[in-house]
């Protein structure tokens, strides 16, 4: 004769086995993420506590004699004893309150009615029988647990309400806040108190205590919590399971008769379909729902997405700076934005683009590309929020923690995206804070963390472009001024006019020469043509001659300023003002200090002539400049407010013979005076760029290399260039060529 098994599997208790185990998973992954911090000693009890309370509570149901039943369900309770204190004592370490007393206090309260519901019969008092199962019965002993359960519950919400009012943390408020809400959730699962005095309610409080373990869980080892509408838009994509699961229950309940096995593969088949149903409806189900629930969300996500897509594609740098910052504004409301892009030559990252700063405050701040925080971005190449910062998640060196964060706020960041392709930091965007403190949830960090990736590349693109056009620039500019064929071609047309009106002279004045009035004019006439040729001339060979310079040890400062002394007189009449900006203790160099002036004239004369139909002001700045691979050099800045330089004119200012000066006078422009400037700047190895706006003016920036007496070896050039046009393709190689800070 076969005795009857001491348990038999019910179906209610499943749930209660599957969420128990869980639920201590979660408390042992937290313990391990951080096994010397409180809350997460104080968190494992929690769970734990749960644990217990459902494991012994499932094996209860499962029980078939009352007698058993009654054992498990008096440890269950010791379960139940622990959590409220255990979910107190998480509370005061998380919101950093000191509470270590009224912890431990009821800690020792909670052990006493544990023992006391191990041996004391007036606690569970017996056993009632539901159509679910058994459930324990509680007695007149239960009511001090009480007292100790509401009273920790309500202490522990209370302190949640407060630190939500006082934190001006946007990540602080938000976790506050969903603890908070999932804390009110679960106090439904004091429904199950219910049932253990005769109430037949169905004991569901497991989900909504569950539900809490895991928005702690969360809580904890994300740092910051997912945002609240987009947590209720995902989960109101998972509704269909809970029906789906209190079928399976209602037909197991139904189909009982059936054999075993029969039974169980039924639910596993009905199971498997429906999972491939869900999963492919699932997606479509959430979309639908974000743009019910969250229009405005909805379509900022989508706008951010097809931005995202469509920068790759600009090669403006410009106009991608612009873009950049315009769309995170106009779509997520950020009230203050920089773009820092590297300034390869300087090795400093610069105030691109903004929105919402003092640029004059945010341009002082250079961070430089070997200092720690363009490291730290490069090492972490992800979206990185100050408060995470502070809080030493990301950073645990505090000499460093505070480096960074004094940086952080210096450039009003809240959230850096740092902009990294193939292993180079090329640049940097600061999000400042978003509307009434609002945080950012980890979806839309993980957006922005697509689109820096994205506008990384973009710029990286857009640089290189840029990098090439002007190399394309420099390499034709030299090739036509090396151009033997274009230096006659343009002396053949310069001198066709004046000697047009010489032959023409040459050939009437026998025959007129007693005309006095016609001989007067037309001498006059040929001898301004033939100081125009020689002028010509002259500048002619000072274009196609090489002058070996004459180098010497000068002082930049001083040329600027004899220049600038002579040419005030010309300058006032005009009502030109000249501002100089030049840099205290400028290093010496060598250079030819008769060229140099022959240049800073042509660019001071040039200047003065756009200014003078209005007057305007000229600023002159020097500056030493240090680049990436250690070289030391000197830049000078030459600034008019002039009417400026038309974008198809731009690349042809240093081209022989190029020039805008039409009238017809003895000054007219031969066109060769930058071409000249350009020669003589490269033969002292530096360079000469202009940048220029239509109504706004222009500016030169000449470059010169900071040599001494023992650097400087004079080598000879007697050699002969022949010029020829370089083809270039319609890709940009360069493109593929490396360029920004790398990470060691």
């Amino acid at each position: 004769m076969t005795s009857d098994p001491a348990y038999v599997l019910n179906h209610h208790a499943i749930p209660m086995f599957l969420m128990g185990m869980v639920t201590l998973g979660l408390g042992i992954l937290v313990y391990r993420a951080n096994g010397q911090s409180l809350a997460h000693r104080h968190f494992l009890v929690l769970c734990t506590s749960i644990t217990l309370w459902l494991v012994a509570t499932g094996l209860g149901l499962c029980a078939t004699t009352q007698n058993l039943a009654l054992i498990w369900f008096k440890i269950d309770n010791v379960g139940v004893m622990y959590i409220s204190v255990s979910f107190y004592a998480f509370s005061a370490e998380f919101l950093k309150l000191h509470r270590a007393r009224s912890i431990w206090v009821g800690y020792g309260f909670a052990t006493l009615l544990a023992i006391a519901v191990l041996f004391h019969q007036d606690f569970v008092t017996g056993v009632y029988t539901y159509w679910w199962g058994y459930f324990p019965k509680w007695g007149p002993a239960s009511v001090p647990f009480f007292i100790l359960f509401l009273s920790y519950m309500a202490v522990a919400f209370s302190d949640y309400v407060r630190t939500y009012g006082a934190t001006a943390s946007p990540i602080k408020r938000q976790q506050v806040k969903f603890v908070l809400v999932a804390f009110v959730i679960a106090y439904l699962g004091s429904v199950d108190f219910l049932p253990t005095f005769g109430y037949e309610l169905y004991p569901f409080g497991y989900v909504p205590i569950f539900f809490l373990t895991v928005v702690v869980t969360v809580a904890i080892l994300r740092y910051q919590l997912l945002d609240a509408a987009l947590f209720v838009s995902t989960s109101a994509t998972y509704l269909p399971l809970i029906p789906f699961t209190f079928a399976l229950i209602f037909v197991a309940d139904m189909l009982h008769d059936l054999a075993p096995t029969i039974l169980a593969s039924s639910l596993i088949v009905a199971t498997v379909i429906f999972t491939v149903l869900y999963v492919t409806i699932q997606p479509r189900l959430q979309s639908a729902l974000n743009k019910a629930l969250f229009p405005s969300r909805y379509d900022a996500y989508n706008t951010l997405t097809r931005f995202n897509h469509a920068i790759v594609t600009n090669l403006n740098l410009a106009n991608l700076q612009t873009e950049i910052v315009r769309t995170l504004q106009t779509v997520m409301k950020i009230e203050k934005i920089s773009l820092f892009l590297l300034e390869k030559e300087q090795g400093y990252y610069i105030l691109k683009s903004s929105h919402g700063i003092d640029e004059a405050q945010a341009d002082a701040i250079r961070p430089a590309s070997h200092e720690s925080f363009a490291g730290f971005l490069l090492e972490r190449n992800q979206p990185i929020v100050k408060e995470e910062l502070e809080d030493g998640f990301l950073e645990r060196d505090p000499t460093r923690r505070m480096t960074l964060i004094e940086t952080f706020t210096k450039m009003d960041s809240e959230v850096c995206l740092p902009l990294v392709n193939k292993a180079r930091l090329i640049g940097f965007v600061n999000l400042g804070h978003k509307p009434s403190l609002a945080f950012y949830s980890q979806d839309e960090l993980d957006l922005l963390r697509s689109l820096a990736n994205s506008a990384a590349i973009a710029l990286d693109n857009a640089m290189l472009y840029e990098d090439w056009k002007r190399s394309q620039l420099l390499v034709r500019r030299a090739d036509r001024l090396r151009s033997l064929e274009t230096i006659a071609g343009g002396f053949a047309h310069e001198i066709r006019n004046p000697l047009t009106s010489i032959k023409t002279f040459i050939q009437l004045a026998p025959s007129r020469r007693d005309d006095l009035e016609f001989m007067d004019s037309f001498s006059s006439v040929v001898a301004d043509d033939v100081a125009r040729i020689e002028r010509l001339i002259e500048e002619i060979l000072d274009y196609a001659r090489y002058m070996k310079p004459k180098f010497s040890l000068e002082s930049l400062n001083e040329i600027v300023s004899s220049c600038l002394h002579f040419l005030e007189v010309k300058a006032g009449n005009l009502s030109v003002s000249i501002e100089r900006r030049l840099a205290e203790e400028l290093p010496r160099t060598m250079v030819d200090r008769q060229q140099i002036k022959q240049v800073l004239m042509n660019l001071i004369l040039n200047a003065i002539d756009a200014m003078k139909a209005s007057g305007g002001r000229l600023t002159v700045t020097t500056r030493p400049l240090t680049r990436l691979d250690g070289t030391r050099w000197i830049q000078l800045d030459m600034t008019d407010t002039g009417s400026g330089i038309s974008p198809e004119n731009l690349p042809h200012i240093f081209d022989p013979f190029f020039t805008t000066k039409h009238e017809s006078t003895e000054h007219e422009g031969t066109g060769l005076g930058l071409s000249i400037v350009h020669q003589i700047v490269q033969e002292h190895s530096g360079t000469i760029e202009a940048q220029s706006t239509v109504g706004q003016g222009t500016t030169f920036t000449l470059t010169l290399p900071e040599k001494s007496e023992k650097d400087c070896v004079q080598t000879s050039s007697d050699q002969t260039w022949q010029g020829k046009l370089l083809p270039f393709p319609s890709l940009p190689p360069v493109l593929q060529r490396r360029t920004g800070t790398y990470g060691h």
